[in-house]
């Protein structure tokens, strides 16, 4: 199995990034387990192969991307 972190400890607003992720990730993907955690805000991905752990992360990171910048546009 293959793991990731994703740490989000220096980035503004990140529970208010993350907290719209985590129903993404309750809902399952096949060979991927996510785990976000609030607080600490961080993303823990969890993947049988390497392809899928980039493909993961490559979502998240685009998402909490994106994010950060309609937080910086609006807020």
């Amino acid at each position: 199995m293959k793991r990731a972190t994703i740490k989000l400890n220096n980035i503004k607003n990140a529970e208010k990034a993350l907290r719209p992720l985590v129903p993404e990730a309750d809902e399952g993907m096949k060979r991927v387990e996510i785990d976000i955690t609030l607080n600490p805000p961080e993303i823990e991905i969890n993947a049988e192969d390497t392809r899928a752990l980039r493909a993961s992360m490559n979502s998240y990171l685009r998402w909490l991307n994106i994010s950060e910048k309609i937080t910086e546009e609006f807020i």
